[in-house]
């Protein structure tokens, strides 16, 4: 009987260890199942903006391990992971970039960006190939738009520079425009003009424009001006015009004050050219002519060349009557040897009006023009300018 009693207690705790058992078990499991049941936590390192066609690295990471599946375009990558880096390329304009994540219960997560691809600046230098000692230099930077439905990369700086010379860039509806002037007693070679930018997402590649430079041999031009004209050359005399030429320099406007293309301030006979060297007298030093000499009746009227206001208005001792007209850009237009002078300092004139008539006052031989035209008070040719908003000297 105590045997037969003793069974069933003994069948009874058994069952009670099984039971246990299988609660423990499906603690256990329960808690797994809770666990997986929740989404993977997801962490996202992504640029905003990248350039475009350019690599880019991209780093997501998750709470447990999953099956990753990023998309971005046309690119699709799938790998099982607790995370994932990748280098993608750039598509020009907003693109979505969309990561998934599955666990091993099936739970889900996403986290997406939208990343902004900027086309970088692809610019474009327009500039003589020749030019001679003397010539004006006009040289053009234009950025083509980027395509539509994109944008441009934000540009942090812009420089041109000839050789170690940064030149100043004046901003144009189309781009940039550089104006400079090739002295006289440049030294013949090749010159570099390299243009220099850096956008938002660091510098590009310079671009380099040769521009090769002549001299220009000319006979010298003997003039034998009598010694009562060259009198009126004294160091004094020099003094006092550079200086009144300094003054109406330091005024400039960065802005050019013209529209259209420069016209001869006065009709005449052309006695001499640009640039000829030429000697006062015999045994003299050589000297460059600065400008064209355009001979005229006294009385001729001598208009201004194009928009501008007047820096310099008055008779001194070389130059005789001597009107400055400021173009701004730092261009000036210079008129010599007037016999009356109507204009006055700080007057506005417009291309064409009146400024003055012909004369033979200061070191003249005779009645004419001398007319010069001068960037950042480097002598240019002025015939250059003729007819031109700006000149385009382009020899082969």
């Amino acid at each position: 009987m105590s045997a037969g009693r003793v069974a069933p207690a003994a069948g009874r705790l058994a069952w009670g260890a099984g039971l246990v058992a299988v609660v423990a078990l499906l603690g256990v499991g329960v808690g797994w199942a809770v666990r997986d049941a929740t989404p993977p936590e997801l962490w996202l390192e992504a640029p905003a903006r990248v350039a475009a066609g350019e690599p880019f690295e991209v780093h997501v990471s998750a709470s447990k391990p999953v099956t990753f599946v990023l998309r971005y375009g046309d690119e699709r990558i799938e790998r099982v992971a607790e995370e994932l880096r990748a280098t993608l390329v750039a598509r020009a304009g907003r693109e979505v970039l969309q990561i998934d994540a599955i666990d091993g219960a099936g739970a889900a997560a996403l986290v997406a960006r939208e990343v902004e691809g900027r086309v970088r600046p692809a610019p474009r230098l327009e500039a003589p190939t020749v030019l001679e000692a003397g010539d004006p230099l006009v040289a053009w930077v234009r950025l083509p738009p980027p395509p539509p439905g994109t944008s441009l990369a934000q540009l942090r700086s812009l420089t041109l520079t000839l050789g170690d010379r940064p030149l100043p860039l004046l901003a144009r509806p189309d781009g940039w425009v550089v104006l400079h002037g090739v002295a006289l007693d440049a030294a013949p070679g090749t010159w570099a003009l390299t243009l220099r930018l850096e956008d938002e997402f660091g510098p590009l590649v310079p671009l380099v424009w040769p521009i090769e430079v002549r001299s220009n041999p000319r006979p010298v031009d003997e003039l034998n001006v009598p010694a009562s004209t060259l009198a009126l050359v004294t160091p004094a005399a020099r003094d006092e015009e550079a200086a009144v030429l300094a003054a109406a320099l330091a005024h400039g406007t960065p802005e050019p004050r013209w529209a259209e293309p420069f016209v001869l301030p006065v009709e005449g006979r052309d006695t001499s050219g640009f640039g000829d060297p030429r000697r006062y007298a015999p045994g003299g030093n050589v000297a460059y002519h600065l400008g064209a000499d355009i001979a005229a009746p006294t009385g001729t009227p001598i208009v201004a060349t194009n928009d501008g206001i007047v820096r310099v208005a008055g008779f001194y001792p070389i130059k005789g009557g001597w009107v400055v007209l400021d173009h701004g850009q730092r261009l000036t237009s210079h008129h010599f040897h007037l016999s009356r002078i109507d204009v006055a300092v700080g007057d506005v004139v417009v291309r064409g009006d009146a400024i003055g008539q012909v004369g033979s006052t200061g070191l003249s031989t005779g009645p004419h023009l001398h007319w010069e035209m001068r960037v950042d008070g480097v002598p240019t040719d002025p015939m250059a300018w003729v007819g031109q908003r700006y000149p385009w000297v382009v020899r082969e």
